[in-house]
């Protein structure tokens, strides 16, 4: 599966991450009140934020083929979680419902770090 992944073409990949930043744009952004009114426990949207931004570092790594280019990393570190900030910030100055917060800030840069070490680990393994 792994070698299979590590397979597709480029602009798949980064067509992949594209979508997927626009899908995390999409949620970010709408109204509250628009979104699905689900009953969680308390502090579900930090695990969703982190996992979130977990898939998107994994997506990114796996765009930008950090498994043959290990100095793309700090690249996407900081790509993925300057976009985590600007989301926030972006909800912020709308005033639409949404609100600015250094947790969910936290939760995303975890998710991009978690990520960005679970793709190096599996890809270095898979390359053996």
């Amino acid at each position: 599966m792994i070698a299979f992944l590590l397979s597709v073409k480029q602009p798949v990949r980064i067509l992949s991450v594209v979508l997927y930043v626009l899908g995390i744009m999409a949620l970010s952004l709408l109204p509250p009140q628009d979104l699905p009114k689900i009953p969680l426990f308390r502090g579900a949207d930090k695990v969703i934020h982190f996992m979130m931004y977990f898939v998107f570092s994994i997506l990114f790594c796996w765009a930008l083929r950090t498994e043959r280019h290990y100095s793309r990393l700090f690249f996407i570190v900081v790509l993925t979680i300057g976009w985590g900030v600007l989301m926030e910030f972006i909800q912020f100055s709308m005033r639409m419902g949404r609100s600015f917060s250094w947790y969910d800030i936290s939760a995303n840069s975890l998710g991009v770090l978690v990520g960005i070490v679970i793709y190096v680990l599996v890809a270095r393994n898979s390359l053996r």
